[in-house]
């Protein structure tokens, strides 16, 4: 079974770390670039619902298979909401329009409801 000790190895990183230093001069302007590079991860790590659909496009659809594949689903789908949406429309103007044709040839009767 092993045992860790952290504390023995903080002790010994601090140690190292505290004697560690480094000659080399930084990039010219590399504090600025550092907090643009920060402040360009903040603001794409707030996702929204259109960097979202962006990002699964241009994801998705660079791949002729998947793109055809999801044309292929979102017709159906759309064919079929249209022609059940089509088919209730039609069913209901059906029924207004043999109600009235029957209060048409007898006034007094009653409407079915």
């Amino acid at each position: 079974m092993k045992t860790n000790e952290p504390n023995n190895r903080d002790d010994a990183l601090r140690k190292v770390l505290k004697e560690w230093h480094t000659d080399a001069a930084l990039p010219p302007r590399f504090q600025e670039s550092v907090w643009q590079g920060i402040e360009q991860t903040q603001v794409s790590a707030a996702p929204s619902m259109w960097g979202a659909v962006a990002h699964w496009i241009s994801t998705i659809l660079p791949r002729p298979t998947m793109a055809a594949a999801y044309i292929a689903v979102l017709l159906v789908v759309g064919t079929t909401v249209g022609w059940t949406r089509a088919h209730q429309t039609n069913a209901r103007v059906n029924s207004e329009l043999g109600e009235r044709y029957v209060h048409e040839l007898d006034p007094y009767q009653a409407s079915r409801q």
